[in-house]
């Protein structure tokens, strides 16, 4: 017995084999033209066979197919109401507007996400990141909307976990201060929380953490994470271009095309600010801060040769010049 994956068949015009259904019930005769509609067809079916099988094979191989599914299930089985905060450990932010058991959930949840993508189940993965993107409006923005200190509006401790988080929460922020429509403000905190998607197909074809890995190497995830978010999440261009953009400079310094000015997308252009915003707080660049005022500095310093001035100015003038706590002090 042979599964046939999709995969295999998109490569025939014309179907070389029958195919059969876990029933034995054929689908397909040999010589029928592979149509897309008929590939879609397949689709909806959980395993197709090549008729040469027996029954005893085929009863080894749905064994196996179980338990691939509870395996599965148990990955997929949560929702961010179900979650326990005392099964996650994490360091906290002692100063943010948000409760302690609202900052635990959401990193937990977005972890959980996370270890879906990274088991490549991406239909269970996106349904529950969209469900984070609400999470974040209705339980953050509500409490953060009239926060003037930046860093009482981060996540501390896992940057693999904080920094989207971070980016995405940030990115809204810009995004409502310039009056965007919600329906915007939705898309862009999903192209932002899938910002760095790209570093987790790094991770997943290498053997080196990614803590390991330098810029250089590290750059191939803008295209690699474009091409996941367009092609197999298949999201619009739009959102998938944040992926692609998000370290394109306004002189034109980035990568990875070298784009400049108004040819780098307005949500790219807010995402790049957020991003270089986060990295700063999280010491992940030449410069050194320790608190919100030297992050803010650092970035006027930098200034329009690397971000939009229309993005940049409207990020520092959303936050108190003068909030000086240290960034270590505040984890707990």
């Amino acid at each position: 017995m042979r599964i046939v994956e999709n995969s295999e068949l998109i490569n025939y015009k014309v179907l070389p084999f029958d195919l059969y259904t876990e029933n034995h019930t054929k689908v397909l005769e040999a010589g029928e033209v592979l149509t897309p509609g008929k590939l879609i067809m397949l689709k909806n079916y959980t395993r197709v066979y090549t008729e040469d099988f027996k029954v005893s094979d085929f009863d080894d191989e749905k064994n196996t197919t179980n338990n691939a599914h509870k395996k599965t299930d148990k990955l997929t089985n949560f929702t961010y109401d179900s979650l326990d905060p005392s099964d996650f450990e994490t360091v906290i932010n002692r100063d943010s507007w948000l409760d302690i058991e609202s900052q635990v959930k959401i990193k937990y949840f977005f972890k959980k996400i996370l270890d879906l993508f990274k088991q490549e189940l991406y239909d269970e993965g996106l349904y529950k990141i969209q469900t984070l993107v609400n999470i974040l409006k209705n339980e953050v923005y509500k409490k953060t909307s009239k926060s003037t200190k930046g860093s009482r509006v981060r996540f501390m401790g896992e940057y693999e976990l904080c920094h989207p988080l971070n980016v995405a929460i940030v990115s809204g922020l810009i995004a409502k201060k310039l009056e965007y429509a919600p329906r915007n403000v939705d898309e862009l905190l999903l192209a932002a929380l899938l910002h760095d998607i790209g570093k987790l197909k790094i991770n997943m074809q290498g053997e080196s953490p990614l803590i390991s890995l330098n810029e250089e190497e590290l750059k191939p995830h803008t295209v690699l994470g474009y091409k996941l978010i367009k092609e197999t999440f298949n999201f619009s261009e739009t959102i998938a271009k944040v992926a692609l953009e998000h370290h394109e400079n306004n002189d034109g310094s980035g990568y990875p095309k070298g784009i400049s000015n108004d040819f780098i997308h307005p949500y790219s252009q807010i995402v790049n600010v957020a991003n270089y915003y986060d990295n700063l707080a999280f010491n992940r660049t030449h410069i050194m801060v320790v608190n919100n005022k030297e992050a803010l500095r650092a970035m006027l310093e930098v200034g329009t040769k690397r971000f939009s001035a229309e993005m940049l100015y409207t990020f520092i003038h959303m936050f108190n010049y003068d909030d000086l706590g240290d960034f270590n002090d505040m984890i707990m």
